[in-house]
């Protein structure tokens, strides 16, 4: 187990001419209130602390409960707090979680955590760790970061600085672990703070000081300890961001890209005329909009562009090998099936694009609008964020969308889904239900791509046909 010794300076500082934000303000008097009556320090910790002095809406508000006379109830302090408060305000019963001493409760609409002050235990494999009723200095300093190790005083409204650098570095806008002389050792505890850091310095805009940055390197190999899930939702939150680009450019600088998402640092390695992949794939991250799905299509786009970047045939086995590469990443990072699909029908057909050429029929037009499936607008944005620097493929997209918008204006570009019923197939042919129902209905988009003002008779006639 890791066990870590500090020496703490205190400093205090007078907060009662902050600005709450109004959602809170209630729920706050309400707290403070209670924990007066019942003889209770109520302390507002962790991020909210950060959010009210960088004037940012923070989403969560965690309370931390002590005693302020020592007895063997403390580690229950938040839990037996919170039932207090449910009861005096009318309140639903808390949700109790007693293995940590914590517990939720909602309150005006808003879900507040009540935690007791805590000490932690951390063993070698993994980064769940032992907890042990603690100090206040003990609970600031198990913290990740010493702008997230702030405590608001809620009886007299003041600032306890435990660590004694959290208010200077929130001044001056920077990311250091509590403990910088035991950076190493906070990083192995638990590596997922690595990712931690690096998107709250995006997030913040602040820098990660020196040594926090090479304890961080140092520690890479030890994410292997964290669930992918909890990987994934770190990489999600860093890819809603603005400018993701420079998180990425720091993940990889510190190797930590090379364990989640090698594939991508691997197209660093590609030689003239395929050496822009990876940039490319960040560019393209900066410049769509903030969407999930498109943005993980432009990190990834690059491994399928390598595919088909000497491909003139779309549907060539190597272009297709790149798509199945794609599935196994995303499956690999535990996204839904859903979302999995999404991203690969977007990034297939901004590749199709590049297959674009004046010589497409109005089918081949209509039958690539249909297969887009109502995702033509994320499909565009992601072409256009990639080949942005690429003249001859932004051509052919303008061209493409010029063709789309005429055979709109027309009304000759979308086929009319549903046209006849299921019911009234059974009843035009005299068949049973089967599988020949959605056959015939496949038919009829068939026969409206290649002609989309074909007539009910003329449908029926080919249906007839087709069927016998």
């Amino acid at each position: 187990m890791f066990y870590i010794f500090y020496f703490i300076v205190i400093i205090i500082v007078d907060m009662r001419n902050m600005v709450m934000p109004q959602k809170y303000i209630s729920i706050i008097n309400k707290i403070s209130v209670t924990a007066k009556e019942n003889n209770f320090d109520a302390y507002i910790v962790g991020g909210f602390v950060r959010d009210l002095f960088i004037k940012r809406e923070s989403k969560d508000l965690d309370i931390m409960i002590h005693l302020k006379a020592n007895n063997k109830d403390g580690r229950l302090a938040g839990i037996n707090f919170s039932r207090i408060l449910a009861s005096k305000y009318n309140l639903s019963e808390p949700v109790v979680f007693e293995r940590f001493g914590t517990a939720k409760l909602f309150i005006d609409n808003a879900e507040v955590e009540f935690i007791m002050p805590r000490k932690e235990y951390y063993d070698l494999n993994s980064r769940n760790p032992y907890t042990k009723i603690g100090s206040l200095e003990q609970d600031a300093l198990r913290r990740d970061f010493t702008i997230n190790a702030l405590f608001l005083r809620l009886s007299d409204m003041r600032i306890l600085d435990l660590t004694s650098y959290g208010l200077n570095d929130i001044k001056n806008k920077i990311i250091r672990v509590t403990d910088p002389f035991n950076a190493k050792v906070i990083f192995k505890q638990d590596p997922l703070r690595i990712l931690r850091a690096v998107r709250q310095s995006l997030q913040f805009g602040f820098n990660i000081e020196h040594s926090t940055y090479i304890a961080m390197k140092a520690s890479v190999a030890r994410l292997r300890i964290v669930s992918i899930e909890r990987i994934r939702d770190e990489i999600n939150k860093i890819l809603v961001e603005h400018n993701p680009s420079k998180a990425f450019m720091m993940l990889d600088d510190i190797n930590l890209l090379s364990e989640i998402l090698p594939e991508v640092v691997e197209l660093k390695n590609f030689k003239e005329p395929l050496n822009n992949l990876f940039t490319s794939g960040l560019n393209a991250v900066d410049k769509v909009k903030n969407d999930i799905i498109l943005r993980i299509a432009g990190l990834l786009y690059g491994i399928v562009e390598y595919e088909a970047c000497n491909n003139e045939n779309y549907f060539s086995e190597n272009v297709t090998n790149g798509f199945n590469k794609i599935e196994i990443i995303l499956k690999r990072l535990k996204y839904s099936k859903e979302f999995i699909q999404k991203v690969l029908l977007i990034m297939r057909n901004s590749i199709y694009i590049r297959m674009y050429s004046k010589d497409w029929t109005d089918i081949a037009v209509r039958r690539f609008v249909k297969d887009c499936n109502n995702e033509f607008a994320l499909i565009k944005e992601l072409f256009w964020a990639y080949y942005i620097e690429n003249d001859d493929n932004i051509r052919k997209l303008i061209e493409l969308v010029n063709r789309v918008e005429y055979l709109k204006l027309k009304n000759m570009l979308y086929i009319k889904s549903g046209l006849i019923s299921g019911k009234r197939l059974m009843k035009i042919f005299n068949k049973p239900a089967g599988k020949w129902i959605q056959d015939a209905k496949n038919k009829i988009e068939e026969i409206q791509i290649e002609n989309p003002s074909a007539s009910m008779e003329i449908i029926l006639e080919i249906l007839k046909k087709w069927i016998s």
